[in-house]
């Protein structure tokens, strides 16, 4: 029997979980539960002690990517169930590297198929919209500054009906400030569908491209988590219309259903033409490759330095609240 993982959305969009992720001692652990299985009954399905059971839910010690899938095979789950996945705005960043222009196909109805041209790039993100897309996010003080955003443009030669249902409807959408363009939407706001507009004839059905992304892009297993939505902040997912007007595409939470919408800015229309133009000039491949090493490179190093500061400020708060009994104890244990 498979993990439950409908329950799991379920649990995420009405906010029970912890949306930071489970490390995977406590995936083991709750599957283990799961079975009602004690450690030693556990390990012994695996060929493993009891020992290194517990050590892995503690996280004393890490699986091996072989033990890893030695549980996934024998407990019929995927390995992204067992393993933290690493969660990172730039949703497009693959497509962005290779630089090749992509075709996703879905069926939007049961009459409706849909097939699009996918062109990913980079758009400059200026100091005054990081500032606000910073602090609505929360982003700590000394994390790094964001300089870029990914963004995937959809463009077809024939009309179908997301462009015609857009084009309809183009002049009322809503303008986007300057300074609003990259805002991403908390957690908070994404799960209770604040965001979606009122009037419904600007909706249309958004899970059948949702769906074709997160499995062209291979991020089935990112599909539950609200942090890594690829309409969301610096995932800026675009359509061009018939007239050639490019439009921003939004995709509501899974809790509100995953409706389709649009918003409009011709500034960023013209940053995200303004790579096109320098692509058909220019391989635009190796600057790609620089934003991406450069992106990881700070991301990875505010991700160490943030670690190792809260594992510095839990060993300074037990040597001065915890009494020295408790070390000796620990000490005799051993």
């Amino acid at each position: 029997m498979k993990l439950n993982i409908s329950e799991k959305l379920k649990k995420i969009v009405r906010n029970e979980e912890n949306l930071s992720g489970l490390h995977y001692g406590d995936k083991i652990q709750k599957l283990r539960k799961l079975y009602d299985l004690s450690q030693s009954e556990f390990g012994n399905l695996l060929g493993l002690s009891k020992g290194q059971i517990s050590s892995y839910e503690r996280e004393i010690s890490q699986p091996s990517l072989e033990t890893i899938i030695k549980i996934a095979q024998y407990f019929n789950c995927a390995i992204e169930e067992l393993t933290d996945i690493p969660i990172r705005n730039d949703f497009y960043l693959n497509w962005l590297l290779d630089q090749k222009v992509h075709k996703i196909r879905f069926q939007q109805d049961l009459d409706s198929k849909v097939e699009f041209e996918a062109k990913a790039g980079l758009i400059t993100i200026n100091f005054d919209e990081y500032i606000e897309y910073g602090i609505r996010l929360g982003i700590e003080e000394g994390a790094p500054s964001v300089v870029a955003a990914n963004f995937l443009l959809l463009e077809s030669n024939n009309s179908n009906v997301l462009i015609n249902h857009f084009d309809k409807i183009g002049p009322i959408l809503e303008s986007i400030k300057r300074k609003d363009i990259l805002l991403g939407t908390s957690i908070k706001n994404i799960l209770s569908g604040k965001n979606i507009p009122e009037d419904k004839n600007l909706l249309i059905e958004g899970y059948p491209l949702l769906v074709c992304l997160y499995t062209s892009l291979e991020k089935k297993s990112w599909l539950c988590d609200p942090r890594c939505w690829p309409t969301e902040g610096t995932n800026i997912l675009a359509l061009r219309l018939n007239d050639g007007k490019i439009i921003r595409l939004h995709i509501s939470s899974l809790s509100t259903g995953c409706q389709l919408y649009a918003s409009y800015s011709k500034d960023l229309e013209e940053r995200i033409n303004l790579w096109l133009s320098a692509q058909a000039m220019k391989d635009l491949r190796p600057a790609a490759i620089e934003y991406a090493l450069e992106w990881n490179k700070i991301t990875t190093e505010s991700e160490i330095n943030l670690r190792k500061r809260i594992v510095d400020e839990a060993s300074e708060f037990a040597n001065r609240y915890v009494p020295d009994s408790t070390f000796s104890k620990r000490k005799k244990t051993k």
